[in-house]
């Protein structure tokens, strides 16, 4: 598998809400899937060089387990997480996103028994995320093939009934996924935010 845009997939899943510097949820723009929304959003309302403290954030004592591993939280990647979460443009037809099947008001879970995706649906009802950072589950996904958090991040994408960058059928591959996002205006200026340069990754 290419392992590559892992981590900040799976930051998302930490976070339970977000705040810029007026204090306005962020994500209330982000949610209605609408592009111009999101670039709207992210060039007047985020502000990268005064981002929102993701990085220091308080982890009371009893909080054991952390499935976060070895990936670093800082400010930078968290935005870009979120914005990666609440985006269409990560399905192959731009219907679905994260978001989609992991909405907010039902703890980032799905109230339908299966969600439905662009091919299809779910095996399984969709996990709910909330709080997914501290959780013991050994395995993750609807039937348990990701052995890690971030093993499971970018499964939903590659999945040939959800989100449809498989490769299967005739349906665009992760590659192709990536070439997409680099021509999308604001992705390279995330990148070059969380990370120092434009490159973009499954692994970043």
């Amino acid at each position: 598998m290419n392992h590559r845009c892992i981590p900040l997939l799976a930051l998302v899943y930490v976070l339970s809400s977000c705040r810029n510097s007026t204090d306005e949820p962020v994500v209330n723009v982000l949610e209605d899937g609408d592009q111009s929304s999101i670039l709207e959003t992210f060039q007047g309302r985020i502000d990268l060089n005064d981002l929102p403290n993701y990085e220091n954030q308080e982890i009371p004592d009893y909080i054991e387990d952390d499935n976060t591993r070895t990936n670093e939280i800082t400010d930078g990647g968290a935005i870009l997480g979120r914005i990666l979460f609440y985006d269409v443009n990560l399905s192959s037809n731009n219907t679905i996103s994260c978001a989609s099947c992991h909405q907010q008001a039902f703890a980032f879970g799905d109230p339908a028994v299966a969600s439905v995706g662009v091919n299809g649906t779910t095996g399984r009802h969709s996990m709910r995320l909330i709080n997914s950072r501290f959780g013991d589950e050994e395995n993750f996904f609807w039937d348990e093939r990701a052995l890690s958090l971030e093993d499971q991040s970018t499964q939903p994408i590659r999945d040939h009934n959800e989100m449809g960058f498989s490769g299967e059928a005739g349906a665009p591959d992760f590659d192709d996924l990536l070439a997409r996002m680099q021509d999308i205006e604001y992705y390279p200026l995330l990148f070059t935010a969380a990370f120092g340069d434009d490159s973009i990754t499954e692994a970043r």
